[in-house]
């Protein structure tokens, strides 16, 4: 969709992305509670992660700040989703 639209209104100078962000630890929030209340569980969900641990809310900020700069590309889907379920040569 964001390649579509991009072609689109990219003649008109009008850019389009898309930011896909993973699960988030943001506090009050459900993951956090699940951290929470659950540790174990809560550790088990951070091995999704190849850095162990979840998206942070400023890492996905920073890919929307740069998508608003002059310096941004058109027509991208960006996942700022830390790695979450990717798959490896060891499977999911």
């Amino acid at each position: 969709m964001a390649a579509s639209l991009a072609r689109e209104l990219g003649p008109r100078g009008v850019r389009f992305n898309c930011v896909s962000p993973g699960s988030m630890l943001i506090e009050g929030k459900g993951w956090a509670r699940l951290r929470d209340e659950d540790p174990e569980a809560y550790r088990r969900f951070e091995q999704e992660f190849p850095g162990g641990r979840l998206v942070d809310p400023r890492g996905v900020a920073e890919v929307i700040a740069f998508l608003l700069s002059d310096r941004a590309v058109n027509g991208a889907n960006i996942p700022v989703d830390g790695g979450q379920d990717a798959p490896s040569a060891h499977g999911y």
